[in-house]
């Protein structure tokens, strides 16, 4: 069973439940998104909307760092 991540209306707070609808989400996929947010960033930049376009930068950077942990995790895995 795959497990997806219900975030409430305010955001804060995530909650895993379990789903057989949804596939499993590669490094590979989350990478084209992260590939195609970083163009709506430039985008919002080239638009003056710096604020945006940085918040979104920030975001994606610690998403990056996010996605690094968990390959370095399931590196380890595959050692031991």
């Amino acid at each position: 069973m795959a497990h997806s991540l219900h975030y409430p209306a305010n955001g804060y707070s995530m909650k895993k439940t379990q789903t057989d609808s949804k596939a499993a989400v590669t490094a590979s996929d989350i990478e084209r998104s992260i590939q195609a947010l970083n163009k709506m960033a430039e985008r919002l930049w080239g638009d003056g909307r710096e604020a945006e376009a940085k918040a979104l930068l920030d975001a994606l950077d610690a998403l990056n760092r996010a996605l690094d942990r968990i390959r370095i995790g399931e590196s380890r895995k595959t050692l031991h």
